[in-house]
């Protein structure tokens, strides 16, 4: 199983490294103290879903990424982008697969959930598992909010995507439409380590194997994204370690 970390957020192409390193100096110290194991392989790979992007933006481009290493929080591209949000699944716990910044984006636009089976014979449907502070303050006003999105395969749990530094339109708790779904707005708030500028923080987690993210965007930083393009899998078997893109 995947280990659990709690909810530190500093999200933005120059957010505050100390947050991020202290967070991560606590997770490996957990993680050493537990003895937690690597992600769970599952022979027989969990029902692969598409995840489009949730706004008419950017793929993130190379702005602050030479010579930068995960976890980076000058650079956005997926590769690196730190990863600050931490799912925790009905069987266990869970680390995210990976993270990055969608860009390009204005104050007030809509953000949508897009997600559908890759194949048939299964059901796709999504949960609102969390709806919480954006920021490590806590403050609203620093950052937003991030809403994580439980989605399932028929019955089956196999992975999670959170949105985050926006104003949330669902509540926790709620089961909404996996296709064309207002999860809210990209928000505008205090000029901090933890918010510098509009964008859409991403991130996706699987229950077993790992997410990927698109291997057609990463090859043109900066590219335009239109609402449902694709951004990643959740579920399936496409990549064989976190921050990969899909195979």
């Amino acid at each position: 199983m995947k280990h659990l970390r709690h909810v530190f957020r500093v999200i933005s192409p120059r957010s505050c490294r100390l947050a991020v390193w202290s967070a991560l100096t606590v997770i490996a110290l957990v993680t050493s103290v537990a003895g937690f194991s690597a992600p769970a392989s599952a022979s027989t790979p969990d029902p692969a879903v598409w995840v489009g992007s949730p706004v008419n933006g950017t793929w993130p481009n190379t702005a602050g990424c030479a010579g930068a290493t995960y976890p980076s929080d000058s650079c956005s591209l997926p590769t690196v982008h730190h990863i600050v949000y931490y799912s925790t699944f009905d069987w266990g716990t869970g680390i995210d697969d990976w993270a990055a910044d969608d860009q390009g984006v204005y104050v007030g636009e809509p953000v949508m959930l897009y997600a559908a089976p890759v194949n048939s014979g299964y059901t796709v449907s999504a949960h609102i598992d969390t709806v919480g502070p954006a920021c490590a303050s806590g403050r609203i006003s620093d950052g937003g909010y991030r809403v994580t999105v439980g989605i399932y395969a028929g019955s089956t749990k196999i992975g999670t995507v959170t949105y985050a530094h926006i104003n949330p339109t669902v509540s926790q708790g709620q089961w909404v439409s996996r296709w064309g779904t207002k999860i809210g707005t990209v928000g505008s708030y205090n000029y901090t380590s933890c918010w510098q500028g509009a964008h859409v923080h991403i991130e996706m987690s699987n229950r077993h194997n790992y997410s990927c993210f698109s291997n057609i965007f990463v090859k043109y930083p900066g590219a335009k994204l239109s609402y449902s393009n694709f951004q990643g899998y959740l579920g399936g078997d496409y990549a064989s370690g976190p921050r990969h893109a899909c195979a």
